[in-house]
């Protein structure tokens, strides 16, 4: 491997551990740390990459857009739910991400064994942690550049105690001179305080990490990745039989036929309900059932045409022609059992308010009915790669969790219901155990005309929020667009 490019990957390793101690490992709460990160991160790569490009593929930096916008985050929200899950997510998209470089994967013709390749490739840098200390010791070979570099850290390890031990003196000895230094005596203070062994060791494993990513795009060795190859896929010999799926296909169909005619007769006619039922009732039980079942729908959906794709989709006989009828009513049922999940959720929190779960749930019926739409066109035309659309679709649900303040939404929801007579009370102490992305709507309790009980809750909750922020010092890399919103309302309603 080229001098030059040693260079680079070491340069990358070291910053990459000292900006994620700095920056990641921080002890103030996460903020604009966490996407300035991933902006160091996108520049020396991309400048790393410019400058190798027979090495590198740079389309595969594009992969640096989703896990910005993932980091922003603990930019725009207060809500630390999406933290464990999001480190698993941003290690896939690494992993996606250096894949591509090498030109590894093909994003527009992905397959399940891309997958496979991308959960291998996430253990491929541990096997390169060794590496720099490879190249240190083949450094050593060079006699005059070896005992250069030993007098050079030798001077350093004598100096800096020494200037340090005689600026102390001097500074006890003389109080201008004390004075002079203060700002060194406290960055000094504060650097040995800060001195934090397990932040070093887990800052200096993400530097090994990432340095290790990028040495497996550089070596020529196969890597992990590598072994597993489209040749070995021995999904693609199995066949299905058009006759047996075509029965198990008529056979679901009838018995969904017959579901869809009772959720026409008593969820979408509004006809009266059997067994003194209320709507609420209902629609309490059934839509978790039935996103579940629309989910095996689009897999049993896939599976046909993947099994008969020789078949439906080459031979032109009245058999390929039915069961290709089969799949798209199918696709039309699977979009009825999404329909009428979205009207049971509708009237269950219509009488009793917003949950984490019921939002999350409507989100993912909306990218769940944009992946049916894209099965029926699969089935219709069948000329593109559709694990490669949802794999985009699964993306931008999981960016869009990152984006939307979830609890925001909820206590808006539910104070506007309890505010409009739509419902009588309000869960306030639900509300108080989500993030502070409450705090807006919360402080719309703290009303005169609210109720005396909820009123003091909503009080005493901001009460004590206000003295979390005042004892909290916080530096820039903690800086929070919904922290800084809290902070200007309460000291807008909280007047002394």
């Amino acid at each position: 491997m080229e001098k030059k490019i040693k260079v680079s990957l070491s340069v990358y390793g070291i910053i990459s551990a000292l900006s994620f101690i700095y920056l990641i490992l921080a002890d103030s709460p996460p903020g604009i740390g966490i996407p300035t990160f991933f902006v160091i991160q996108s520049a020396m790569l991309y400048y790393i990459g410019l400058n190798n490009k027979g090495w590198v593929n740079l389309k595969g930096l594009f992969m640096l857009v989703p896990m910005f916008i993932i980091a922003l985050n603990n930019f725009i929200s207060a809500n630390y739910m999406m933290m464990p899950t999001n480190f698993l997510a941003l290690a896939f998209l690494y992993s996606i991400m250096f894949l591509l470089l090498r030109n590894n994967i093909n994003v527009m013709k992905l397959k399940i064994l891309d997958v496979l390749k991308t959960l291998v490739n996430i253990f491929e840098p541990v096997i390169n942690f060794m590496v720099p200390f490879k190249w240190m010791a083949e450094r050593r070979q060079n006699k005059d550049k070896n005992i250069l570099a030993r007098r050079i850290l030798l001077g350093i390890a004598i100096t800096v105690p020494t200037v340090i031990f005689l600026v102390t003196m001097l500074s006890q000895a003389d109080l201008v001179f004390n004075n002079s230094f203060m700002v060194f005596n406290k960055w000094l203070k504060k650097l040995f305080e800060e001195v934090n062994i397990p932040k070093i060791i887990v800052g200096t494993f993400a530097g090994l990490y990432l340095f290790g990513h990028l040495y497996s795009v550089f070596k020529n060795e196969d890597s992990l990745a590598d072994m597993i190859s489209y040749k070995n896929d021995n999904l693609s010999r199995f066949k299905g039989d058009l006759v047996v799926l075509n029965i198990l296909l008529t056979s679901i169909l009838v018995i969904y036929t017959i579901f869809i005619a009772i959720q026409f007769k008593y969820l979408f006619s509004g006809g009266t309900l059997p067994y003194g039922l209320t709507y609420s009732e209902y629609a309490r039980r059934g839509f978790f059932e039935l996103v579940f079942l629309s989910l095996l729908n689009i897999g049993l959906i896939l599976l046909t045409s993947y099994l008969l794709r020789d078949k439906i989709y080459e031979d032109k006989n009245k058999w390929a022609l039915f069961t290709r009828l089969m799949l798209i009513y199918l696709c039309l049922v699977t979009g009825i059992l999404l329909v009428s999940s979205y009207y049971r959720m509708y009237l269950y929190d219509g009488a009793y308010g917003f949950t984490r779960l019921r939002v999350l749930v409507y989100i993912f019926l909306f990218f769940e009915a944009l992946g049916l739409i894209a099965t029926l066109t699969y089935i219709i035309r069948h000329n593109f790669n559709i694990f490669a659309v949802y794999a985009a679709l699964g993306l931008a649900f999981y960016l869009t969790l990152n984006l939307v303040r979830i609890d925001e939404i909820i206590a808006k929801r539910n104070v506007d219901m309890y505010f409009s007579g739509q419902a009588e009370e309000i869960d306030i102490d639900y509300l108080l155990t989500l993030s502070q992305d409450t705090l807006p709507q919360i402080a719309r309790l703290a009303d005169s005309k609210v109720q005396i009980l909820t009123r003091t809750k909503a009080l005493n909750y901001l009460e004590d929020i206000r003295e979390i922020y005042n004892m909290r010092e916080d530096s820039w890399l903690s800086y929070n667009l919904s922290v800084e919103r809290n902070k200007a309302i309460l000291n807008e309603i909280m007047q002394p």
